[in-house]
């Protein structure tokens, strides 16, 4: 832990206050998206504090130390961390046309103080701990934030990572059902359908579509959330979503997994394990397509991962080691317009050129190294046309309406009289 007395913090925490006279200018440049800006910033999880599987979504009213945040900065020395927020609308494109003032009391930033160095680890490392908010900057209102966390000074250069959280304010309730096959059986026997209907007395008027916006998002995906909903129907007391095609989702298959959390006994999916000079290298089995094969049901974590260790005596917060993952997926001929990406929490469901897998004409097929902390990890492999955002998992994961998929409905008001977007109800369903 940071040796400071509360003087000098507050001293630290006014300097900061003068960095956001330029603070706009930092915030222009963020996409408003989960992001790490420095290689050196390893495995972020944000959660809730009691369900370290659940979405980053606290309530109004019942908000202190809600969530969890963790992350670790290969480093032999701790840098001064700090952490602020900015208020989103809806889908995420741009910041809330509000004042910092208006959604967050007390201070503007807040430094982590919690920090410890990695204990017998090959690959020295930092592990950052907050749980907030905190009474020194507390959120006033609902919606999407961004948490940008940030070294020293609030400057583009400084910054390490962002993360998306949410703030709901329970008005609303919600009646989901996932039908057999979807209304239009054109759009694919094998996809899931959501229909659903929201309730919420005060909502309903001639306005209802005009000021309200449902975001459905699966497992922990942005690439292929949809945004922006509006109702298929607007009656006195619901709002109808049916036969609507933006809620038909393709189901894939159920996600893959290894554990690294004992490297003495050759751990689960795992073909070797070596030690190298830097650090311990884990080759798993390689992979087949499943697209061709018949489904096969298998307990999943939606693509989330867990930090642990084996041993109850050993903090895995600090003593797990990073491990280099050799992964392969036998796959020929080499695609041409496409590229295959390993996708989940492992890779913080990013599809950029750290988790692009490449081709090996040797093998015939597709590998990566990915440098991961001791745990357990559920992927999927993804298939990406070059140029697009979204992601298909169908060519090598195959399409069945038996896939236990995870859902989460956000319902988001716009209230025009102070000009940002409530998230007024969220719901979590699953596909059976």
């Amino acid at each position: 832990m940071k040796n400071k007395v509360n003087v000098f913090k507050t001293f630290v925490i006014s300097l900061l206050s003068l960095v956001f006279i330029n603070a706009s200018k930092a915030q222009d440049i963020q996409s408003f998206t989960d992001k790490n800006y420095k290689d050196k910033v390893q495995t972020v999880m944000l959660h809730p504090t009691i369900d370290s599987l659940a979405k980053p979504v606290i309530h109004l009213g019942d908000m202190m130390g809600g969530l969890h945040l963790q992350f670790d900065v290969f480093a032999n020395d701790a840098p001064y961390m700090y952490y602020t927020f900015i208020h989103c609308n809806n889908d995420w494109t741009q910041k809330s046309d509000i004042q910092q003032i208006e959604y967050l009391e007390g201070f503007e930033s807040d430094d982590i103080e919690n920090y410890s160095f990695s204990l017998n680890t090959m690959v020295d490392y930092v592990h950052f701990d907050l749980v907030f908010p905190t009474e020194d900057m507390m959120p006033k209102i609902s919606g999407n934030y961004l948490l940008i966390v940030f070294e020293d000074e609030l400057t583009p250069e400084n910054i390490y990572f962002t993360r998306r959280f949410m703030i709901v304010d329970d008005k609303a309730s919600f009646n989901v059902n996932i039908p057999r096959y979807p209304f239009d059986l054109n759009l694919g026997t094998h996809n899931q359908q959501l229909e659903m209907t929201i309730s919420y007395p005060d909502l309903f008027n001639t306005l209802a579509s005009q000021y309200s916006n449902v975001t459905i998002q699966q497992n922990g995906r942005w690439d292929n959330a949809v945004m922006g909903l509006k109702p298929t129907y607007v009656y006195p007391d619901y709002l109808s979503y049916e036969n609507n095609p933006q809620t038909v989702f393709v189901s894939g298959n159920q996600y893959r997994r290894f554990n690294t959390s004992n490297l003495n006994n050759r751990p689960e999916q795992t073909r070797t394990v070596e030690m190298s000079k830097d650090c311990y290298v884990v080759e798993l089995y390689p992979n087949h397509k499943r697209n061709t094969q018949a489904f096969i049901s298998d307990n999943d974590l939606f693509g989330e991962k867990v930090i642990y260790l084996e041993r109850d005596d050993r903090v895995a917060a600090i003593e797990a080691d990073y491990v280099l993952v050799e992964f392969f997926l036998e796959w020929e001929p080499v695609m041409t317009t496409q590229d295959v990406y390993i996708m989940g929490a492992i890779t913080d469901w990013h599809l950029d050129e750290k988790n692009k897998m490449t081709y090996d004409f040797e093998r015939r097929g597709y590998a990566l190294n990915l440098l991961l902390k001791q745990g357990y990890y559920d992927y999927i492999y993804a298939v990406k046309e070059r140029g697009e955002e979204k992601a298909d998992v169908t060519p090598i994961a195959g399409n069945f309406w038996e896939t236990l998929n995870e859902y989460t409905i956000y319902l988001y008001l716009f209230d025009p009289t102070q000009n940002y977007d409530q998230l007024i109800g969220v719901k979590t369903v699953f596909s059976h």
